[in-house]
């Protein structure tokens, strides 16, 4: 077998590598205003999901199509879920506060539960913007549902987004290879492995 045969499987895999690694620059270079960090990753999220599909999408020109297209409904999205996760944290902060009693463990509770949906929803809520025209009401409202309805999917997302998470904030050292590894490849590649299994079930709501 000629591995340099254009539709060679080892061809079509580094035309694939080819892909994530634009896309991966594509989305941080388009991130750093970070008010558009929304509106990137619906489109990191609609070329990863054709990807994921079997198709080979013109990445730069589907990536700035999605990313015009999905603009207003991802940024405004992206604006609710920023300003609650500060929300969030910042009561955090204030309730650890308070003196230890039986009204800190039930707000420490109650907000860790409205962390939890929160994680849910963010874990969903871009994919499917890339997927589906909606509002921004209406997204929230079917990633959430979409979150619960396919439990497996999200808690594996879950328990992969926190791992490379912790990975990542391990040590000082662990940090500055996953800040190499984030900036060349990291997020279109984390986008991709999700988007494999995220193409299956949007799939049933066509």
């Amino acid at each position: 077998m000629n591995f340099f045969v254009i539709d060679s499987p080892f061809m079509r895999f580094m035309g694939k590598v080819g892909d994530i690694l634009i896309l991966n620059m594509l989305f941080v270079i388009t991130s750093l205003p970070i008010v558009t960090i929304g509106t990137a990753l619906s489109a990191l999220y609609t070329v990863t999901l054709k990807i994921a599909r079997g198709d080979e999408p013109s990445v730069i020109k589907e990536y700035f199509k999605a990313y015009r297209g999905n603009f207003k409904t991802a940024t405004i999205c992206w604006l609710i879920m920023a300003l609650s996760g500060v929300f969030i944290m910042t009561d955090f902060y204030l309730i650890g506060l308070l003196d230890k009693s039986s009204v800190y463990t039930v707000f420490r509770l109650l907000l860790a539960v409205i962390l939890g949906i929160w994680m849910l929803l963010f874990l969903y809520l871009f994919p499917y913007i890339a997927r589906f025209e909606n509002t921004c009401f209406n997204s929230l409202k079917n990633a959430l549902f979409l979150s619960v309805a396919h439990i497996p999917l999200t808690i594996f997302m879950l328990v992969m987004s926190i791992g490379v998470l912790v990975l990542t904030l391990f040590s000082s050292r662990s940090f500055t290879i996953s800040l190499i590894m984030w900036i060349f490849f990291g997020f279109a590649f984390l986008a991709y492995i999700y988007s494999l299994f995220l193409s299956r079930i949007f799939a049933k709501y066509e």
